[in-house]
């Protein structure tokens, strides 16, 4: 499909530069952010891992002192003879006492990063869930979450949880050592609770707003900075990981609590099999940069665009317009009318065009006056023809002698019958007119169906629904016997009952008539089947006459009813008041009564 065949020299001028230019950026855009976007990604990722295991050193530090600190309390012989002690209540509430004040307590104080412990022992003496040295029953360690880890390990670090203190509850992370005397007996379990708050400010030091996550070696998290993702997108970060340092740019599937899915991944680890630390990104937050810049790209395309309206108009304009001119010319040319002036100051092509145009329309006036007069003089032909036909003058009189035969034999039923032909050929006759009004017509076709009642009997029934106003109005003569007549020949053949309903409607500025019955119907091949040489030739004619008289878009369609058996004819007529000039062509229907 060449465009330069179908479309506007200017448009296509316009659209091509367009597109191009458009292509062009788009080009530019994606290259550019593509490339800036990975530069900006391992430039920033490289910083990150800089930043990561720098703090990783620190929380290394933090966290071993915490595991040397459970190691050297859980071999701390006054808490190693407290737990196996079995002397009174007083003698062991003076030993735990001497513990607390002498040992653990100062412990906890000097530190900031130990928060408090739980130890869990055989037989406490009493139990204080808010204590910041708390003694629990060995009992309740199997009914925590962690206890299934501390259970196949002699220590194992657990995430953030929540503790009660004094102050309330408090989040931290823990590491559970299990106590056991140097022949192997388990004595109790030992955890140190770390401050999560003491921790997250190591790792939010740099002001850094990225996700940061401490991760154990196998892969749990033990504690995060501002969000906390589920399994399910720890899982799917941890696919992406590989070494000991590394960054990826990850679309994270699970559903979680990440506010964006498109994120650049770092981790860090100190030493292989050791707890991993790992920060996310939003992509956006890295390609910002590279945004822009596409958006700026963006914006000095539009502009280019901009700027090729006004070249390509101005280019196309000098070839477009004269040809623009010529073609609504063209357009507006109705032979018989006065057009619109054509340009005279070209002497180029454009000029010999306008020449060409003007002898051409001057030869179809020509011819457009001479093929009017033929078609007049043939139309009326036609029109006296088909009148010709259905006009026989003749037979009215005959009937009417007829009729007198039968009165004078005392036939007074053929009387009628002959009376209502007489009348039938009267409005037939119409004094040479070829409208009538619709009231005459269908005193036509009441006649004829009163004719077909003598020889069918009760058997045929039929209803007239015509507004009064409509009455009056004129149609062209034996229009809708015809019809009537198809219906009860074709539609009611071996049949001994049937019934005709003929309704009439206004319908913008035509008249809408339909004739229905409920007779056999037409047959499925009734368009193609060839015609029997003595059959349909009244609806054929007055198909023919209305298109003589007013042309599209009044006619004739015939078709079966719709959910139910019989045909129905649908006429479709002008509104007319008076007689028209039929010597003068169809516009004076079309232009006044076509819808």
């Amino acid at each position: 499909m060449n465009p330069f065949r179908m479309f506007r020299i200017d448009y296509v001028f316009f659209f091509s530069f367009a597109a191009f230019i458009a292509v062009l950026i788009t080009i530019m855009m994606i290259v550019s952010y593509r490339f800036s976007a990975n530069e900006q990604a391992d430039s920033a990722s490289m910083y990150q891992q800089a930043v990561l295991q720098q703090l990783n050193k620190q929380l290394t530090d933090q966290m071993s002192a915490v595991e040397q600190t459970s190691l050297a309390v859980a071999i701390n012989s006054p808490l190693v003879n407290y737990l196996t002690m079995k002397g009174d209540y007083y003698a062991r509430k003076t030993a735990r006492d001497e513990l607390n004040r002498d040992y653990l307590a100062p412990m906890l104080n000097s530190s900031r990063s130990m928060f408090s412990f739980q130890i869990y022992m055989s037989n406490p003496l009493q139990v204080d869930p808010n204590a910041n040295i708390q003694y629990l029953p060995l009992a309740y360690a199997s009914r925590e979450s962690w206890y299934p880890a501390v259970d196949k390990a002699d220590f194992v670090w657990i995430g953030q949880r929540e503790v009660g203190s004094p102050q309330g509850k408090q989040q931290v992370i823990s590491f559970i050592r299990k106590i056991t005397t140097p022949d192997g007996v388990n004595r109790g379990i030992l955890i140190i609770n770390v401050r999560v708050k003491f921790l997250q400010d190591i790792l939010t030091e740099d002001n850094s707003s990225a996700s940061r996550l401490l991760l154990d070696s196998g892969g749990r998290m033990i504690m995060h900075t501002r969000i906390a993702p589920p399994p399910g997108e720890i899982d799917a970060i941890l696919k992406e990981v590989s070494g000991d340092a590394g960054h990826a740019h990850q679309l994270l599937e699970a559903a979680g609590s990440l506010p964006e899915k498109n994120m650049l991944t770092v981790w860090s680890r100190t030493a292989p099999g050791s707890w991993m630390l790992v920060e996310l990104t939003p992509w956006k937050d890295i390609t910002g940069g590279s945004v822009r810049l596409a958006w700026t790209m963006a914006v000095i395309g539009a502009a280019a665009i901009l700027l090729s309206v006004f070249f390509t108009l101005f280019l196309s304009r000098n070839f477009t317009v004269p040809i623009r001119k010529l073609v609504q010319l063209m357009q507006a040319f109705n032979p018989g009318k006065k057009g619109l002036p054509l340009p005279t100051e070209y002497r180029n092509e454009f000029g010999s065009l306008f020449s060409g145009y003007r002898k051409l329309t001057e030869r179809i006036e020509t011819l457009y006056q001479s093929l009017e007069q033929q078609y007049k003089a043939q139309r009326e032909a036609e029109i006296k023809a088909l009148q010709a036909m259905i006009n026989p003058h003749f037979l009215y009189n005959t009937l009417d002698q007829l009729n007198w035969m039968a009165l004078e034999a005392g036939q007074e039923e053929i009387s009628r019958v002959l009376e209502l032909m007489g009348q039938m050929f009267r409005i037939g006759l119409s004094g040479g007119e070829s409208l009538i009004p619709m009231q005459d017509e269908l005193l036509h076709v009441e006649c004829y169906l009163k004719i077909q009642q003598f020889k069918r009997g009760q058997g045929l029934d039929w209803e007239i629904d015509c507004p009064e106003d409509l009455r009056q109005l004129l149609i062209p003569k034996l229009t809708l016997q015809p019809f009537v007549e198809n219906a009860i020949v074709h539609g009611f053949h071996g049949r001994s009952h049937g019934r005709i309903v003929l309704n009439a409607a206004h319908e913008d500025r035509g008249i809408r008539i339909w004739i229905r019955d409920d007779g056999v119907g037409l047959r499925d091949d009734w368009k193609t089947r060839r015609r029997h040489p003595t059959g349909g030739y009244g609806i054929r004619n007055v198909t023919e006459r209305i298109q003589v008289f007013f042309g599209p878009p009044f006619g004739v369609s015939l078709r079966n009813r719709t959910g139910r058996s019989g045909t129905e004819a649908e006429i479709y007529l002008p509104k007319l008041t008076q007689q028209p000039d039929l010597e003068g062509g169809r516009s004076d229907v079309d232009t006044r009564d076509r819808g």
